[in-house]
């Protein structure tokens, strides 16, 4: 029986972009995985449950948090932010920036603001134990444009990002959509869900399952997830997962783009790379 699946999504400087776009209404490294699906056999289970249910149903079932999994990792994450969006114009301006000084964010709204063609790269170190993370030497590594010490301090500080949960984050992300895609089956509505086949990579079997606009792949035996992709329109969120330690996948880089296409606002896009090396 052929089989395969995977899925994958962001907290910090970032929300102020995502305000911005409230108040108007996952490339591969050298262990990245170019496979051929195998089409499935049929299969028959209880219930009349179809297979990419069954693979869910394995996902959630496994999804334990990251403490029952492991004590301790230690890694460094980098991240990249661009923009390419002129704010100097957009629709409830005086609220957001009122709102972004009122919390802290007055500098960053100001970089933002002041550089339409904006990029910053910026890494820390983080130490994960006994479920708590501490993050050392936050640092900017790249600036496409000059910032004043005070915006680039700023940016500093509101890195939590970088040092947060992210795998449990995620499979709570999961979770919630799978109960939303349930709900939709209770109530005899399309949900997009799909199995697609099945590919070997490193020994190891996958298992693919289209949900709408989003595509998984997960781990045979494991049922962790491998990989997540996201399209609609312009728009694309990619997230990949490396095995670090047995039947224990973590995310190793994750990319974002997202276009501002709405009228009475600047038009442009957003671009979010993530990458995490563990030691």
């Amino acid at each position: 029986m052929a089989r395969s699946l995977r899925i994958a999504l962001p907290k910090s400087f970032l929300i102020l972009l995502w305000t911005f776009f409230a108040l108007s209404a996952h490339a591969q490294d050298e262990e990245d995985i170019a496979y051929t699906l195998d089409m499935p056999e049929a299969v028959v289970l209880a219930n009349g449950m179809t297979f990419e249910e069954y693979l869910l149903q394995q996902v959630l079932a496994n999804a334990k948090p990251l403490s029952a999994r492991t004590k301790t990792l230690d890694y460094s994450v980098t991240c990249k932010l661009e923009k390419d969006i002129d704010l100097k114009k957009f629709p409830h301006r005086r609220v957001v920036t009122f709102a972004a000084r009122l919390a802290g964010y007055g500098p960053i709204l100001s970089a933002l603001r002041e550089h339409k063609h904006f990029g910053i790269t910026m890494a820390e170190d983080v130490q994960y134990a006994d479920g708590k993370t501490t993050a050392t030497n936050a640092r900017m590594v790249e600036m496409k444009q000059e910032l004043t010490p005070k915006q680039v301090a700023s940016f500093l500080k509101h890195d939590d990002m970088l040092s947060a949960n992210v795998y449990d984050k995620f499979y709570k992300k999961v979770r919630e959509k799978v109960r939303e895609l349930q709900k939709k089956r209770q109530k005899k509505q399309d949900t997009g869900m799909k199995y697609e086949g099945s590919y070997t990579a490193n020994e190891k079997l996958f298992y693919v399952v289209k949900l709408g606009s989003m595509t998984v792949h997960i781990a045979d035996g494991c049922w962790q997830i491998a990989r997540l992709s996201y399209n609609e329109g312009q728009n694309y969120l990619q997230h990949e997962f490396r095995e670090v330690k047995p039947d224990l996948y973590l995310l190793s880089h994750g990319t974002a783009r997202f276009y501002l296409d709405r009228a009475k606002w600047p038009k442009g896009y957003m671009l979010m790379e993530i990458n995490y090396t563990y030691k």
